[in-house]
């Protein structure tokens, strides 16, 4: 969820991304585009002034395809204690096999 505060008086803006403050900015009287990520998902936050007031535009942004990162289901936290498990159960067997045959 994304929150923000932009004082009447101070001109003060704060973004706030599930309740974290992502963004600062004193004095923010002028037009303005603020990029910042939320997951994966590039977000544009442009403040636009109508006089005295100001109005605001969020457009998700689409990131270019060389910088994502496909997401691994499994990584190398999971194949290397597999295999080290599947090498110690092999031993495991051939001692028993061993030790009774």
């Amino acid at each position: 969820m994304i929150q923000m505060y932009h004082g009447e008086d101070s001109r003060h803006l704060i973004i706030f991304v599930n309740g974290e403050i992502i963004q600062i900015a004193f004095d923010q009287s002028e037009p303005k585009v603020y990029s910042f990520l939320i997951e994966q998902q590039l977000l544009e936050l442009e403040l636009k002034a109508e006089g005295e007031a100001f109005s605001y535009v969020v457009t998700p942004q689409t990131p270019p395809a060389a910088n994502i990162e496909g997401e691994k289901i499994f990584g190398h936290q999971f194949w290397i204690p597999l295999i080290a498990l599947l090498v110690m159960l092999n031993l495991a067997f051939y001692l028993f096999k061993s030790l009774n045959g």
